[in-house]
């Protein structure tokens, strides 16, 4: 079922969400902001194979979270140009 969150609920959700993904995790944003919490996920996420797509309309990344994100075999990331929106699902969803 949809959650319609505030901003500090967003991040605490967004963790649980990437925690319990067991097969599937999709993040679309139009800004891609990682901080070391989201990153230490994400990468467990990728050590379990997990299937992660990332779709994002602006980039606020460092030449080195670009690096560490294109190392990340099982995370594809995507541009989309307008993007002006955000849904954050798993596959409970």
């Amino acid at each position: 079922m949809a959650k319609f969150l505030n901003t500090s609920a967003t991040n605490y959700f967004l963790e649980e969400l990437i925690k319990d993904a067991k097969d599937r995790l999709i993040l679309i944003s139009p800004f891609l902001k990682l901080n070391d919490r989201i990153k230490e996920l994400l990468a467990d996420k990728n050590r379990l194979k997990i299937d992660v797509r990332i779709v994002y309309g602006k980039s606020e990344l460092q030449p080195e979270e670009i690096s560490w994100l294109k190392g990340l075999t099982y995370i594809r990331t995507s541009f989309c140009k307008n993007l002006h929106a955000k849904c954050y699902l798993n596959e409970e969803l």
